[in-house]
């Protein structure tokens, strides 16, 4: 069967699933979780399609072979890739989040660039890791970041090789400064202020917080090892 796709929309939702550590449920939940509240073109970036939604627009992406090479930094990649410039916003997420309320503010964003804040790093964070981001990219809005994409390829192994990620050497560059998007986000495990989790002798928050749209499971536990009676998992897997 050939995949389901509008191909005319005006912006596209973008995911990326390399290797085996998340499953197609992933993909398939998170593109769900999108189609309630838009119908733009969805694409996931990935090496192995099976099991994964027709509605779903797969591209084909391979990991490169360099030292402190991981998966996040295809985000870099997906940034020149030709299949998507045609759109005039694009929308990264991360298949590691839960999309709990409303996400009106990304859908209509206008940014150039945006990521998100990471508002449970305060200035004791920030004055104890100078070298480090305060920003996230489980959530990228882009117009045109083909430039982003150059600078990063003219020289890429040694990007790779000096950086723990595409969220550190973004922060490090001078020329690259994205804007954040509105706060609808939060962390599970830090919360939505430093005194969660930063400023709390690094005790895991844990919380769910519906005053916020989006939670972000960017470290353990992940999204399917929690509780199956856990609201969260619950509104991820569809049965809340």
């Amino acid at each position: 069967m050939e995949q389901i796709t509008n191909m005319y929309s005006q912006n596209c939702v973008i995911c990326l699933k390399v290797g085996d550590k998340y499953s197609a449920d992933y993909v398939n939940n998170l593109y769900h979780a999108v189609r309630k509240q838009c119908d733009d073109d969805f694409y996931c970036f990935t090496d192995n399609p099976v099991g994964i939604d027709l509605g779903i627009i797969c591209l084909d992406i391979k990991p490169r072979q360099c030292e402190n090479w991981w998966a996040a930094w295809h985000k870099i990649e997906i940034f020149g890739r030709k299949e998507i410039q045609n759109y005039n916003r694009k929308m990264f997420l991360d298949l590691d989040i839960v999309i709990q309320g409303d996400i009106k503010p990304l859908l209509e964003s206008d940014a150039d660039w945006s990521v998100i804040s990471c508002t449970w790093k305060g200035m004791k964070y920030r004055m104890e890791h100078m070298d480090q981001p305060r920003h996230n990219s489980s959530c990228i809005i882009w117009k045109d970041n083909t430039w982003v994409y150059n600078l990063w390829e003219s020289d890429w192994e040694n990007n790779v090789k000096n950086n723990a990620g595409i969220d550190v050497w973004v922060h490090r560059v001078k020329e690259l400064n994205p804007t954040t998007h509105p706060r609808i986000f939060y962390s599970y495990r830090e919360g939505c202020k430093p005194e969660h989790y930063w400023e709390n002798d690094y005790k895991p928050s844990y919380t769910y917080r519906p005053e916020f749209s989006v939670c972000l499971f960017h470290q353990k536990p992940d999204i399917h090892e929690l509780d199956y009676d856990n609201i969260l998992y619950k509104i991820w897997n569809d049965s809340f």
